[in-house]
């Protein structure tokens, strides 16, 4: 229920009434264009980046509750649609993935010129936030990170989608990745759309599409390369970690496996009830996980000073 809640009873997030707002291209590679839409307010603390899950966009209801309670907080805050998905999907022909970091990084560096920024990830967005916190940050100036319900292990997540509920979630997700991956402006090729419209699972379209229309061999190889659980150790930025153990999107074993006393830029909020990016408490109107970025946002800019 925690998962599915915002479903059965959507809340409503008037985004209009925060924030000066404006859109913000961003070129990337091969002639695409992300668009990243900004929420500016004068306060204190870094320019939040938030990067959306697998099938989401900054739309999804999680990001729109993010921003209503972060740019409430103070914050600058920017809703990034990643390469395909959103509004971006109208300005790109390619498509993101869990590994896409520098997308990412492009967004971040456009966003740097309102300040230091700090990226905040759900779900597969945790994934690649993750990524690109444990990667050279070159010259973006990334202050502190945060994300919510990431799969650090992309091949063990991929297999736990396709068992749990009898494979409804990835049923889910499959909907949405196959609407996105055939848009109009995709460059999917004939043979590929075909393909698009037969994969049943994942694992399917990662193997047929994902690994390679970006170079890789196969899944196991593209799950491999870009799995965060490789690049926790190298995070050197304050960094949270939101996740619930009864989430059931995400398998709890890698959390369980990581050591994280060896990770001292890692603050860790792994509760054992919230679902995947839920956490919702009663009579709250925002997830219990909006005030816990805040207030590490907050702190992580005064050490920075």
């Amino acid at each position: 229920m925690q998962t599915i809640r915002d479903r059965v009873a959507r809340p409503r997030y008037d985004l209009s009434t925060v924030g000066e707002q404006r859109r913000l291209p961003v070129a990337v590679s091969d002639g695409d264009q992300l668009v990243v839409q900004l929420h500016r307010v004068e306060g204190e603390g870094p320019v939040v980046a938030l990067v959306h899950g697998l099938g989401g966009s900054a739309e999804s209801d999680y990001i729109r509750a993010t921003t209503f309670g972060l740019v409430r907080a103070g914050f600058t805050v920017a809703r990034i649609d990643l390469r395909g998905a959103g509004l971006s999907g109208e300005h790109s022909q390619g498509m993101y993935h869990a590994g896409r970091t520098e997308d990412l990084r492009a967004a971040l560096r456009a966003l740097a010129e309102f300040g230091p920024v700090a990226p905040v990830g759900f779900s597969l967005g945790g994934n690649l936030t993750l990524k690109l916190l444990g990667e050279p940050l070159e010259d973006v100036p990334v202050v502190a990170g945060a994300v919510v319900s990431a799969p650090l292990d992309l091949a063990l997540g991929t297999q736990h989608l396709s068992r749990v509920t009898f494979g409804a979630y990835e049923w889910y997700l499959m909907a949405k990745m196959r609407h996105d991956a055939t848009r109009p402006t995709s460059a999917v090729t004939a043979e590929e759309r075909a393909t698009i419209a037969r994969t049943k699972t994942i694992l399917d379209f990662d193997n047929a599409i994902t690994a390679r229309r970006h170079g890789w061999r196969d899944a196991a190889e593209y799950y491999a390369v870009n799995s965060s659980l490789g690049f926790l150790p190298r995070i050197a930025t304050p960094t949270l970690i939101i996740h619930a153990m009864d989430d059931p999107m995400i398998p709890g074993e890698p959390y369980r496996a990581v050591r994280w006393d060896e990770l001292p830029a890692i603050t860790r909020l792994i509760t054992p009830h919230g679902g995947h990016v839920g956490f919702h408490a009663h009579g709250e109107r925002l997830p219990w996980y909006v005030g816990r970025i805040a207030q590490f946002l907050r702190a992580a800019a005064h050490t920075e000073e």
